[in-house]
This record gives structure tokens, sequence and C-alpha cells, in this order.
């Protein structure tokens, strides 16, 4: 029996000790598995947020984090809340959130305060839990993880939902102690196989998710962030080998009316084209990335000579200018491009950027489907073009622009008939700026159209005050004519003054003949079915031939005075003036010379044919006040400024 007691004992101890190794690995394990979630969870969060702030850079660094399609941004995440933690203590829920979150979170913050370790304002990134890894029972495991803040005194707190990652992991640790002994190795390799799965579906969930941050989702591309980082580092190690670094900003020409006229996937088709042009013609050294809708740029480092780069540029023009069948649509565009080289144009890639956008710029102000390397003048002059532009907008806010009206006579007696409106801007200093000092980077800036709108609203209501039997010459821009209403507009502020519109002539030149020609044309037959006139203004400048003009609904051409001026007092330079006069009248349009300075050129109009002209040597352009003054006088008989007959 004491044998048999001594035996019991040593079982019991035995027994006893493998309980409490049992216990203690089990107490050690389920420990190690919650500091596993609890790392998983922060890895999650952290890629999680980097991602979606990749997406979203406001100025307040959570609003993009509000979206309510939040958490559809990144299934992968397993997320199933997020808390915008105020700097005022409140916890606002972001997305589909159910309020029950906020109650699970004061909880899990109140276990972490009651042991220590609650996140403080200015702490990292921390991930909390307060529940466990049950032995027996189905584990519900959740771990709130909450951000740093970036910036704008909040915080954001993301809830994982781990519960299947715990019942996992508890599972597989359990069958490691129930089949320890003889199977022992084959339970850890398995184990090991389960963790090393799940270590890969993270490295591929981040690894997906980096590519996202750094790419260009429609491309393929690097974007922007990556060309940055891509091009401080290779600055810096060209910098130290003495070579220089070249930047390409490249910009399709007509993209957008490709967007509009043959659809957005059609633009998109066209883009992933683009990009797989350039990316093959590039070194293997350089970078192509696209920036931003149809921007590309590349960076192309180790370059000995600049001569190097012009190659390059003519590359890309000759590569982007050939057609592109995407669809079934065959489309043709171009491109432009403008070069910044360090450290030359600067020496870090911020202004290496800006020079480049400055050439960019000039180029397409010059004719686009071509290429400019960045000169210091180009700076100064885009600032000067933007000082203008904000002078503009200023100008049209404060009433800062004038009409003065210059008559219109006939040649043969020297009567007015009537008036062309002529766009001012009163300067500061009182000075008036004619129209052409300005009206090209109003047309660029889109200004144009409110400016113009403001003419037409002037004269109208600066006709009622004049003579009933003179005519008012407009002059409407391609950008307004490209309008739909334009000719309801017209109609109705004229109407609203009380003015006829048989009084009214709408001038154009020739850039109303471009992409959109059938439909600009289309409106002006409007206007003149509305009882407008339709003027051809600049006639002789442009590339509009004599027999274009059957297909336009004009009334009357106005030769442009660079035509007039390069007209001589011989019978070569008559019988031009004649045969254009000839064919007009023919074809039921009246011609008017503008510009007309001297006696001589007054009479070789008249002579030619033309039945009115316009210029210094009639009357120099007036001020309504000026104009309604003389029609006074006029009316009642007394002296009226001399407009001199030439017949």
């Amino acid at each position: 029996m004491p044998g048999l007691g001594k035996r019991l004992v040593f079982f019991a101890v035995v027994l006893a000790s493998a309980a409490l190794v049992v216990g203690v690995v089990f107490s050690v394990g389920f420990a190690s598995l919650e500091r596993m979630l609890a790392r998983d969870a922060l890895l999650t969060a952290q890629l999680w947020h980097k991602s979606v702030a990749s997406q979203f850079e406001p100025a307040d660094p959570a609003a993009g984090f509000r979206s309510p399609n939040l958490l559809d941004t990144l299934r992968i995440a397993e997320i199933d809340a997020v808390l915008n933690l105020r700097g005022d203590g409140r916890a606002v829920p972001l997305g589909p959130t159910a309020p029950e979150a906020i109650v699970d979170f004061q909880g899990v913050v109140e276990r972490a305060r009651a042991d220590g370790t609650e996140p403080s304002s200015d702490a990292p990134a921390v991930a909390l839990s307060d529940d466990d890894i049950s032995w027996v029972t189905e584990p519900r495991y959740r771990t709130w993880v909450v951000l740093p803040d970036a910036g704008s005194g909040d915080r954001l707190a993301v809830r994982i939902q781990q519960s299947g990652d715990a019942a996992l992991l508890r599972t597989s640790f359990q069958r490691e102690l129930i089949y320890s002994g003889g199977v022992a190795a084959i339970t850890f390799f398995s184990f090991m196989a389960g963790f090393t799965y799940r270590a890969r579906q993270l490295m591929q969930e981040n690894e997906a998710i980096r590519f996202l941050t750094l790419h260009d989702e429609l491309t393929g591309l690097p974007n922007r962030k990556k060309f940055e980082a891509f091009g401080t580092k290779a600055l810096a190690q060209d910098r130290e080998a003495g070579a220089m670094t070249a930047v390409f900003l490249l910009d399709l020409d007509g993209f957008k009316a490709i967007n509009d006229t043959l659809g957005h996937p059609v633009g998109d088709g066209l883009l992933k084209a683009a990009a797989k042009r350039l990316k093959g013609s590039l070194r293997e050294d350089d970078l192509l990335a696209r920036l931003s809708g149809d921007e590309f740029a590349v960076i192309v480092p180790k370059v000995a000579q600049t001569s190097q780069l012009a190659p390059i540029a003519e590359r890309i023009l000759k590569l982007l200018s050939a057609p592109f069948r995407i669809d079934g649509h065959e489309v043709l565009i171009g491109c432009s491009i403008g070069l910044a080289v360090a450290p030359d144009n600067g020496t870090d890639l911020e202004t290496l950027i800006r020079n480049a956008d400055f050439a960019l710029y000039r180029a397409k102000s010059e004719g686009k489907r071509t290429w400019r390397f960045f000169d210091p003048k180009m700076a100064a002059d885009l600032a000067a073009r933007r000082m203008l532009e904000a002078g503009l907008r200023d100008a049209l806010a404060r009433g800062s622009f004038e009409v003065a009206y210059q008559p219109q006579v006939r040649l043969a007696t020297g009567a007015i008939v009537g008036y062309e409106a002529m766009l001012r801007w009163r300067l500061p200093d009182g000075t008036l700026a004619p129209a052409s000092n300005f009206v090209s980077v109003a047309e660029e800036t889109g200004l144009v159209v409110p400016i113009g709108e403001w003419v037409i609203d002037r004269v109208a209501q600066d006709c009622s005050r004049m003579l009933p039997t003179r005519r008012i010459s407009i002059n409407l821009s391609a950008a307004q004519l490209k309008r739909e209403g334009v000719d309801l507009f017209l109609r109705d502020r004229f109407a609203r003054h009380g003015i006829a519109p048989g009084r009214i002539d709408i001038e154009v030149n020739e850039g109303i003949l471009g992409r959109n020609e059938a439909i600009s044309v289309e409106r002006l037959r409007r206007i003149r079915a509305a009882g407008m006139k339709i003027v051809m203004e600049s006639f002789g400048v442009g590339t509009l031939s004599l027999g274009l003009l059957s297909r336009y609904p004009f009334d009357k051409i106005k030769l442009d005075r660079s035509f007039l001026n390069n007209m001589r007092d011989d019978r070569q330079s008559g019988a031009v003036l004649a045969a254009i006069c000839g064919l007009c009248r023919s074809l039921g349009m009246d011609v008017a010379g503008s510009g007309v300075e001297t006696r001589e050129q007054a009479e070789l109009l008249l002579a030619a044919g033309c039945s009115e002209g316009q210029g210094f040597y009639f009357a120099r352009p007036m001020g309504i006040d000026e104009l309604v003054a003389a029609e006074a006088a006029e009316h009642a008989g007394s002296s009226v400024p001399n407009l001199r007959a030439v017949g």
C-alpha cells in the first residue's frame, strides 16, 4: 500500500506537473497569439490608412475618410468600423459604422486605462483589444487600432475583425498540443506552413496596396508620388556623378475633344495606348509617369550633353502623331512637350517641373505639336499673362470696361450709316487699352464669353440713345458662337431695350471655321433668321478663299486694314479689289473697307466697288455721350464732325 501510495502521489505530481506545463504552455501560447493578432491588426490598419490617404490629399487629412463608401476602398482590410477621435474627446463614426462601435471602443479604452496602456494624443499607432482567445467556445475577437494624429488634431480608430483569424490560430495551436509528441515535427511544420501562408497573404496584400499607392490605376505607369521619389534620387546621383537630369512634361493635344466626341472609354483606351507607345520608346534608366489627366512626364537621368535630348523629344512627337486604333475608331492626336534640365534650369525637382511647365505652355501657345526648352523669359511672360488675366477678372467685376463707337460711312456721300462697337479697358492710370491688347488672353481663359455678354448688354442700352436709322456692328468671338442659345441671348437683350434686330450687324472672323464649323454656321443662320445681319470681318488675312464665300450666310464682307495697306494705287491692285467686290455683289454681299487712313485708300475702295468705309480718315472711335451729342447736333442741322465724302 505504501508503495501504491507513493506511486499515486508520483502520478498525481506528474499529472499536476503536466497540467501545470500544459496550462503554462496554453497561457503563454494564447498570449503570443493575441500579440500576433495585435501586430497583424496594426499592420493591416497602417496599410489601409496609407492606401486611402494616398488617394485623398485634402487640406483636412481626415476629410478623405468621410466617404460613405469608406470601407469599400480595400476589401482586404477586414475593417468593420472607423471612428474619428476629435480633439474635444468625441468619437464620430465614419462611413457605414454602427453606433455600437462607439460603446465597444469606449470599453476597450477603459480597460486600457486600467492597464495603463491608454494611448496619448501624441502616441504612435497602437492596437487595443479587450477580447480573449477562448479555450473552448468560438472566439469573437476584434482589435481596435488607434492611428496617429495626421496633423489636424483628430485621430482615426479602426476596428479589425479577426474572429476568423483567431479561431484559425487557436485551432492550429490546440492541434499542435494534441498531436505533440510523436507528431511534434509534423505539427510544427504544419503550423509554420499556415503561418507562412498567412504571412505570404499579408505580403501580397501589402504589395498590392503599395502598387496602387505608387502607380496609376488606368495605365499602370508610376504616379506623381513615385515620379517625385525617382526624380529626387536621380538628381542626387547625377549631381554626384557630374551628369545632368532632364524632365519632359507631355500634354496630349486635342484629348478633350476625343473625350467629348467619342466618349470617355475611347479616351481611356487612348491614354493606355499612348502610355504603351511611350514606355516602349525609352531607355531602361528613364522613368515615364502619368501625372494627371492627359499629362505625362519623363525623367531622363545621366545626360552628358543637352544635344541628346532633342532626338528624344522628336521621337516622342513622332510616336504620338501616328494614328491610334481605339475600339474601331481611328484617332489622331498630337503632343506638346516642355523640357527643363538640371542643374541649368534648377537643382531640385519642384523647380524643374515648374520650369518644364513654362516651356510646355510656350510650346502649346506656339501652335502645339512641338517642343520647347525652358528659357527664363518664359517665366516672366507667363507671370505677365497671369497678371493680365487677373486684371481682366477684376475689370469685369469692377465695371472697368467701356464701349467706344467708330462711325461707318457711305463712301460716295460721307453719310454715317452705322457704328462699330469697340471694347476698351479703362486702366487704373485712366488710359484706355484697346481690345487687341488683351483679347487673346480673354479667349484663352474663357473670359471672352462673360466680357462679350457684357458688351452686348451695354450696346443694347446705348442703341436706345442713338438715332434709329443707325446700324451697330458687334464682334462675336468663336467661343461665344459655340455656346448654345447665343441667338436667343442676342435677340432677348436687344428686344429688352426695344432695338430692332435689323439694326444689328454681327461680325465674325475665320475663327468660326474650325472643328465645329457646321454647328457655328447653323447658329449664324439662326442669328440671321432673327433679323440680324452677318458680316465677315478681317477678310484677306486668313486662309479663307473666295470660293468658300458661297458656303456661309454673310450679308457683308469687311476687308482687313492690313489687306488695304498692302494694296497699291495701280491697275493691278484696283483689279484685285474690283474682282472681290464684283464676286461679293454677285453673291448678294456688300463690301466695306476698314482701317481707311488716307483719301487715296478711300478712293481706291470706292473705285473698286466698295460701298462703305471705316477708319481714322473719317472719324475716330467715340464714347456714347460724345456720339449722342454729335447726333443731336446733326439732327438740329448745326455743324457736325467732317466725315469726308469721296465721290
